[in-house]
């Protein structure tokens, strides 16, 4: 092993460790601790992302120390993605120097480094993008069998880790139209839509959740603050100068015959333009891009090492990785402010705990919360959906048919006066000796009409749930509502129901529900058991 490779090594080394003490000390983010839940069970699929993600924090609770047992292992994941870079640039007559500089510029982009030390769908959509580039930039040099079989199961450990993988795998092609002249890649694809069936098949037996929610539900009406944030969340998360001198480096090789530069020059900026074409439908996440970190380390290491730049790369990037390493220090402190996403949750789950015991806690407006109740305190937390805010993997797992009838703990972050707040935080909970969720009731509607100002629909509700489903339930009682949905608005109208005879365990009770009419609306029959709306029913249009 030459000075060089040392250098590297060892830089790689620190890199993991810093990693390792960092996803100790970091609070644990919301969203990590929903991907736990993933975990625990584990599937071929989750509503919101496919499962790479739900593999990673199952593998690593075998850890069982702290914030670790969800991270582990993303910091190993990180340390081979940050190899497979540096393998697949394979400099030629590499100095000290250029070791320093490289990982200088990886320590700069902010959002890549992030990903080294929490886990997320991003953290094996970065390694499996490295290692795709990597296989490519080989099979360009020698188009093997092997090499693209190898290509193959990349591409669906790309897509098994998120979605957008096929924005990747798509901006290479256009890169290199003679690829579909190529048999062996041709095999290649069908080899990953072959690994990727599991997947598929998932999805087709819970009538497409995640196609559901990416293209529909996160849909929001245009608004021009969705398209100008776009661009300055991208210099937020990579930082103002990599991403300067990317584009201006795309620019620079536009007439660029080298192949794998073609594929990382419209990745980079193939990415860019999609998402920000897509700020039309409602806003985009800044971390959408991060894939096109991998060709930008491409594109900014090879440059630089060009005389001018090797001059300038200190006095340009330097800062950037300062305040990056500042940031990572922040992030182990008590001061992290909670819009970060990275606040001290535990106390207030402690709280929640203290109250409710080993008795379940169901939440309201939000996914996170309970799964962060379940991280910190090993109990059973869930959450339930409402008319007001989406559907989530609690939904698909339906943890609440077993709580039908049994005592709870339910916890709301709003202001109720029969609720009790927990300590100095804003929760409020109240106990309820015998739950009835309403989610799981389907209504059905059979047959509608108009008379005068109001509709009468004829339906039937179905109850999967194993104890009578009552809506003169004692604690928990139950009304109808018609929710009239127009944008940002909705109206509630009140439901007449001609029978509310409890309905019997895996029964159904057929009547009509009557109420006032808005024209030309759409709307969802609610069930309100006094604690949340759920919806019931698929959207009613009125001709």
């Amino acid at each position: 092993m030459n000075k060089v490779e040392k250098r590297f090594y060892l830089y790689l080394l620190i890199w993991m460790l810093a990693d390792l003490v960092q996803a100790l000390f970091t609070n644990m983010h919301a969203d990590e601790a929903y991907y736990a839940l993933y975990g625990q069970f584990l599937d071929w699929g989750y509503y919101d992302h496919p499962p790479m993600v739900a593999l990673l924090t199952y593998l690593s609770h075998f850890v069982g120390i702290g914030a670790l047992s969800v991270r582990f292992c993303t910091v190993f994941l990180h340390g081979a993605t940050i190899w497979l870079v540096w393998k697949t640039l394979s400099p030629v007559n590499a100095t000290v120097r250029d070791v320093n500089e490289f990982f200088l510029i990886a320590f700069s982009l902010f959002m890549f480094v992030l990903y080294g030390f929490i886990t997320t769908p991003d953290a094996p959509l970065l390694f499996f993008t490295s290692l795709f580039f990597y296989l490519y930039q080989q099979y360009l040099k020698k188009d093997s069998f092997l090499l693209a079989m190898l290509l193959g199961i990349t591409m669906a450990g790309m897509l098994y880790s998120k979605y957008m993988a096929v924005l990747v795998i798509g901006f290479v092609v256009l890169s290199n139209f003679k690829l579909l002249k190529d048999w062996k890649l041709w095999l290649a694809v069908v080899l990953a839509a072959l690994l990727f069936m599991p997947h598929i098949l998932w999805q087709f037996n819970q009538d497409f959740p995640s196609l559901k929610y990416h293209f529909l539900i996160r849909k929001d009406p245009f608004s021009w603050a969705y398209v100008l944030e776009f661009l300055p969340n991208q210099l937020l998360v990579f930082n103002p100068v990599c991403l300067f001198l990317t584009f201006y480096f795309c620019w620079q090789e536009r007439r660029n015959k080298d192949r794998f530069t073609k594929a990382c020059v419209f990745t980079c900026v193939g990415f860019v333009l999609f998402f920000w074409v897509m700020t039309v439908n409602g806003h985009a996440e800044p971390h959408w891009t991060i894939a096109i970190t991998i060709p930008m380390l491409f594109l900014l290491y090879r440059n630089t090492r060009k005389e001018l730049w090797h001059k300038r790369i200190l006095r340009y990037i330097l800062p950037m990785a300062v305040l990056v390493l500042l940031v990572r220090i922040g992030l182990c402190t008590p001061f992290v402010p909670d819009i970060t996403g990275f606040g001290n949750d535990q106390p207030a789950m402690e709280a929640i705990h203290q109250q409710a015991g080993d008795k379940p806690v169901v939440f309201y407006t939000s996914f996170q919360k309970p799964s962060l109740y379940r991280y910190y305190t090993k109990e059973n937390g869930m959450a339930l959906s409402s008319l007001y805010n989406r559907q989530t993997q609690y939904d698909i797992l339906q943890m609440d048919k077993n709580l039908q009838g049994k005592e709870v703990m339910v916890v709301l972050q709003t202001p109720r006066t029969d609720y009790s707040q927990v300590g100095n935080y804003e929760y409020y909970c109240r106990r309820f000796e015998h739950f009835q969720g309403t989610n799981r009731i389907e209504l059905q509607v059979n047959r509608q009409r108009i008379e005068q100002d109001s509709v009468i629909l004829e339906v039937t509700l179905s109850n999967p749930y194993a104890v009578p489903f009552d809506f003169c339930h004692p604690e928990m009682p139950v009304s109808i509502y018609a929710a009239f949905i127009l944008g940002d608005i909705c109206r509630m109208e009140k439901c007449e129901i001609s029978d509310i005879q409890p309905i019997m365990p895996n029964g159904t009770l057929e009547t009509q529900l009557k109420f006032k009419y808005c024209q030309h609306q759409i709307c969802v029959i609610c069930l309100d058991n006094i604690s949340n709306v759920s919806v019931n029913s698929q959207a009613v249009s009125f001709e």
